[in-house]
């Protein structure tokens, strides 16, 4: 038992499955969002397309 600080897509799950219960909420810091960092080219290799679909899939878009 204890407490931590995680972002919440890494706790989605066990929040929704009350197998963890959010505490001390009014510390909880501001959202913060999840970079991609890649070169500035025109056309990205499949692989990096991919992995950018995925994590915008997975972890949403801002904006």
């Amino acid at each position: 038992m204890g407490l931590v600080q995680l972002p919440d897509y890494y706790l989605r799950t066990a929040l929704a499955e009350q197998k963890l219960v959010p505490v001390l909420e009014e510390f909880q810091p501001p959202e913060e969002g999840v970079w991609a960092v890649y070169p500035p080219n025109r056309h990205l290799s499949s692989k990096v397309r991919l992995l950018l679909d995925f994590l915008a899939e997975h972890l949403g878009r801002s904006g």
